[in-house]
């Protein structure tokens, strides 16, 4: 057991005796030598910079000192690109309200275009309506004088109306007219 304490002390006296008052002095000669205005650690630096292995350490360093100079050379490349995308933004801003102003003028005219669709439809159905009624007129009336009045009307309303008219009241309507106007209106019913 004796001999665990000896090296033990022998331990505590390489201690005390060598490392702490070594490490002391190279404080105090830092410190000195700083004050004086040498840099010692500058000094440490290339001296080491000399020795292979230990040179690759501090090349790394000065890599990453000459960083900064990179760091802003991208932090100006990034602002440029956030203005020139903000001048995007603000571009296409300008081509969305365009967009809309288009929008909104082609719903306007599909909605006037509806509103005449439907007029149309109104008049077509009007006139539908006025044909039917016409055409009911002259089935009533007597075949002598539907072939009477029908030559004296315009060809396409006359067209219209004999060829709503029921097939036999229609032989009747050109039996009693003139050979030439049945023949006439004949062929306006065929096209």
């Amino acid at each position: 057991m004796e001999t665990n304490e000896k090296e033990y002390s022998k331990f505590q006296w390489f201690l005390f005796v060598v490392v702490i008052p070594s490490f002391f002095t190279l404080i105090v000669v830092f410190v000195l030598l700083s004050v004086t205005g040498f840099n010692p650690l500058g000094a440490m630096k290339d001296f080491a910079t000399k020795i292979p292995v230990i040179s690759s350490l501090f090349n790394n360093e000065e890599n990453k000192a000459q960083n900064p100079k990179e760091d802003e050379v991208s932090v100006s490349d990034l602002e440029e690109e956030i203005l020139a995308k903000e001048t995007k933004v603000t571009q296409l801003e300008n081509e969305l309200e365009t967009k809309s102003g288009e929008i909104q003028s082609l719903e306007e005219e599909i909605k006037n275009l509806s509103d005449e669709l439907l007029q149309l439809q109104e008049e077509r159905l009007s006139k539908s309506k006025s044909l039917k009624e016409l055409t009911k007129m002259y089935e009533l009336m007597s075949p002598k004088n539907a072939a009477k009045i029908i030559p004296n009307l315009k060809e396409d309303e006359a067209t219209e109306i004999l060829s709503s008219i029921d097939t036999e009241k229609l032989a009747a309507i050109f039996e009693k007219m003139s050979p030439e106007d049945a023949a006439k209106f004949t062929q306006l019913i065929t096209k």
